[in-house]
């Protein structure tokens, strides 16, 4: 889904790389949490700071990507929004957790939004239509009204809501399935409605989420993933296991997002991994890999050849720095892959360049400013490319 906008990219690619070098301890929030969460979490810090893993929403996207790069993506994200009892009263279904756990038995790791249909009040027109009932401008519901008064109908409907979405998420735990989940996602923009009434609704929202899957269902197979930048929206760090940020900047725009990884970092106190959870563009990946993972949403952003053309996605899912699918090792067991390449190269001596498709310049850049392969191209300020 689209989100806000990129920050600007005016951060040396060397001082980005040392700041992901932190201190996040991958511990996780959840004290009961299973051992199929914790040897995901395990994976993705062993591997931080040094791989990112590739990531795809849909798994049509996902084939599509198999297809046509000859790699698959090592995550792909599903999205539980036609399990929201609402829109099965319209009539939706859904089989995306079959589709989940099928993906899961290859082996892949398993990512999950949910597009929250609201509980009630959606007006059902020709311009806000009911499968549009996740968006802020398509129903009247009062996220603020409902959980500040917790014996009133809208909260029982939250909690109705919330119970149909652990019957699903408790297959994936019976199943031995670990999900990197990642509920109200967005919320600082506003445009769902649970950010809609502000900070401190959502914040609420978002707690009483957690209690409600972790203390009355027993889910512990969750990673928890906060994603919103803005400090006045953040639960704490003894809220979330990850911070991330959905960011999609203008096609064949491939700069490395460090300013948004750098708030990112700052929200947390540097104690949590962060990764970018939707994306419209992979970000550089040659000149350092600091997310945990990126994550591509479908459609266009993966197949028009104008966001991410079909030689930078080959040269992306067979980069040493990318991990996929078949380099993730027997992750389920404790024994995931990567974690020991060489630190990606950050600038160069007399006589290197950066190689195709990497930075070769931008303000506060300290790497190489020639191409061993292309040409160096303008992109902005901040940005510029070998192609």
């Amino acid at each position: 889904m689209r989100s806000f906008n990129l920050g600007q990219f005016g951060l040396a690619v060397l001082s980005w790389l040392a700041a992901v070098q932190g201190s996040p301890s991958g511990s996780l929030i959840n004290p009961k949490a299973d051992t199929n969460a914790k040897n995901l979490m395990a994976l993705l810090m062993k591997n931080y700071g040094n791989h990112t893993l590739s990531g795809q929403q849909d798994e049509q996207w996902t084939t599509w990507v198999t297809q046509n790069v000859g790699k698959t993506p090592a995550i792909t994200g599903f999205d539980l929004m036609d399990y929201s009892p609402s829109r099965i009263a319209f009539g939706s279904s859904s089989n995306t957790v079959d589709r989940a756990l099928s993906w899961a038995k290859k082996g892949g790791i398993v990512a999950f939004c949910w597009h929250w249909g609201s509980p009630r009040g959606a007006y059902n027109t020709a311009a806000e239509p009911w499968y549009s009932n996740f968006y802020t401008a398509a129903t009247n519901f009062d996220v603020a009204a409902a959980i500040n008064n917790p014996s009133g109908s809208d909260y029982a409907l939250i909690l109705r809501d919330i119970d149909a979405i652990a019957t699903q998420l408790k297959r994936l735990q019976s199943a031995g399935v670990p999900i990197l989940w990642r509920p109200l996602h967005e919320a600082e923009g506003g445009w769902f409605w649970w950010g809609a009434k502000g900070a401190d609704p959502a914040k609420k929202l978002y707690a009483l989420l957690y209690d409600r899957l972790t203390n009355h269902h027993k889910i512990n197979n969750l990673i928890w993933i906060w994603n919103s930048v803005a400090t006045n929206w953040y639960p704490g760090n003894d809220a979330v296991d990850m911070v991330s940020a959905d960011i999609y900047p203008n096609a064949g725009d491939h700069s490395n997002q460090a300013s948004t990884f750098s708030k990112l970092k700052s929200l947390c106190g540097d104690s949590k991994i962060i990764a970018l959870t939707e994306c419209g563009v992979i970000p550089d990946w040659s000149s350092s890999a600091p997310w945990a993972y990126w994550l591509v949403w479908g459609g266009n952003f993966i197949n028009d050849g104008k966001s991410n053309s079909l030689s930078y996605l080959k040269a992306t899912y067979t980069s040493s720095n990318v991990l996929t699918i078949d380099e993730l090792g027997n992750w389920q067991s404790g024994n995931g892959g990567g974690g020991s390449t060489t630190t990606p190269p950050t600038g160069g001596g007399s006589g290197s360049g950066a190689p195709l498709y990497g930075q070769c310049g931008g303000s506060g850049w300290t790497g190489p400013t020639t191409c061993v392969s292309g040409t160096c191209k303008y992109s902005n300020e901040w940005y510029s490319q070998c192609l």
